[in-house]
C-alpha cells in the first residue's frame, strides 16, 4: 500500500512541475515565434531591404561610370586617313585691261583632283566627328573663247592649292552623315593665253586661298567613307600675270572622294 501511494505522490509530482514548467494552468504555446523573436526579423528583413536598395543605387553609379568611361573611350577613338578624291570645277575671274569686250571671264568645264592626309577625333558627349587635315589639289579648265582686237582669244587656267580644311561631321541615319567645312591656304594662280590658236604667253602667281563647303558621308565600314560635297573657292587677287591684274578669282566645285582609315 506504501508503494503505491509512494508512486502515485511521483506521479503527481511530476504533473504539477511538467505545468509549472509550461507556465502554469491553463496556457498554450502559439504557433510562430515569441514576440522578441519576430521583432528580431523584422529589424533583419528591415536591414535587408535597405541593404538592397543601396545595392541598386551602387548598381546605378556604375552603370553611369560605365557610360562615362564609354564615352571617353569615343572621344579619344581617333583614327588617322587619307582621302582621294576628284572634282568638276568651273571657275569665273576678272582680267583687267580688256576694254570694250569686259573683264570677266568664265571658264569651261573644268576637272581636278585631290589628295589629303588628316585625323579624325569624335567629340565628347556630343554627336558627330571632327575631321582636320592637309590638302594637295589641282584642277584646271579651258577659259571661254572672246574675241579681242580683231583676233579669238583662248587659253586655259590652271590653280594648285595647299589648305588646311576642317570638317563636321555629323550623323543623320544609318550609316549615311552630313558635313560642313572650311578651309584656308595658299594657292598658285597659273594662266596661259592663246590668240589665233597660237600661244601667246603666260605666267602665274602664288596668293591666298579659301573655301567652304557641305555634302553627305557615307561609310561604307568602319575604314571606308566617302562623300560628296560642294565646294566654294575663293583666291586673293593677282598681280601683273600676263600683263594684267586679274582680280574676283573663284571657283565652284562638286566633289567626290573616298576616305580610308588607319
Amino acid at each position: 500500500m506504501k508503494k503505491v501511494l509512494s508512486v502515485m505522490a511521483v506521479s503527481a509530482f511530476v504533473l504539477t512541475a511538467g505545468v509549472a514548467l509550461a507556465g502554469g494552468p491553463g496556457k498554450k504555446m502559439g504557433p510562430g515565434c515569441p514576440e522578441a523573436c519576430q521583432k528580431q526579423i523584422d529589424d533583419l528583413n528591415s536591414s535587408q531591404a535597405q541593404q538592397n536598395e543601396q545595392l541598386s543605387a551602387h548598381g546605378k553609379q556604375l552603370q553611369n561610370h560605365e557610360g562615362r568611361i564609354t564615352d571617353l573611350e569615343k572621344a579619344f577613338d581617333d583614327a588617322w586617313y587619307a582621302r582621294i578624291g576628284v572634282r568638276a570645277a568651273w571657275m569665273t575671274q576678272n582680267i583687267d585691261d580688256l576694254g570694250s569686250v569686259g573683264d570677266e571671264r568664265d571658264t569651261d568645264t573644268g576637272f581636278g583632283a585631290a589628295l589629303a592626309f588628316g585625323r579624325e577625333f569624335s567629340m565628347y558627349q556630343a554627336p558627330g566627328k571632327f575631321r582636320a587635315e592637309i590638302e594637295l589639289a589641282k584642277q584646271g579648265a579651258d577659259l571661254e573663247e572672246f574675241t579681242f582686237q580683231g583676233g579669238i582669244v583662248g587659253g586655259d587656267v590652271d590653280i594648285t592649292t595647299v589648305m588646311i580644311n576642317g570638317y563636321y561631321e555629323l550623323p543623320v541615319y544609318d550609316a549615311f552623315s552630313v558635313y560642313a567645312m572650311a578651309g584656308l591656304g595658299y594657292a598658285k594662280y597659273d594662266v596661259d593665253y592663246e590668240f589665233n590658236g597660237v600661244h601667246d604667253g603666260g605666267d602665274s602667281d602664288n596668293v591666298f586661298a579659301y573655301k567652304a563647303g557641305a555634302g553627305i558621308t557615307y561609310n561604307f565600314t568602319d575604314q571606308i567613307a566617302g562623300d560628296l560635297g560642294y565646294e566654294y573657292l575663293g583666291i586673293a587677287d593677282t598681280d601683273d600675270v600676263a600683263g594684267s591684274n586679274i582680280s574676283s578669282i573663284n571657283g565652284h566645285n562638286v566633289v567626290a572622294s573616298v576616305r580610308f582609315k588607319f
